[in-house]
């Protein structure tokens, strides 16, 4: 896939931990059809001067009331867009560093 690539640790470098984060797929019943695992890096050791680097956009409720008012009086249409993944999947102009999960194989 050439997402990330196994690498020695740089002297000056501290890896991010990770944990597993699972989940249960169900189908139209409802019913288990697979498992999925993926590794993530552990957020919640983030320093507190970091806070000011990761910026989500968020609104306020004045401003989609407004939004939705304005849209009710011109009879225009208005689409809702699922952007929950939006942050989690830009583009980092930055090297990540993290620990391997314990049990992965590593090269020699």
């Amino acid at each position: 896939m050439g997402t990330w690539e196994i690498v020695a640790i740089l002297h000056n470098c501290t890896p991010l931990p990770g944990t597993w984060a699972c989940r249960i797929k169900t189908d139209d019943q409802g019913l288990e059809c697979q498992l999925k695992s993926q590794w993530c890096a552990r957020c919640d050791l983030q320093q507190q001067w970091e806070y000011n680097l990761t910026y989500s956009p968020t609104s306020k409720m004045a401003a989609v009331c407004m939004l939705i008012a304005t849209s009710a009086h011109e009879a225009l249409k208005l689409f809702q867009w699922d952007v929950q993944g939006a942050f989690c999947t830009s583009d980092v102009d930055t090297e990540i560093y993290m620990q391997v999960p314990t049990g992965y194989p590593l090269p020699p």
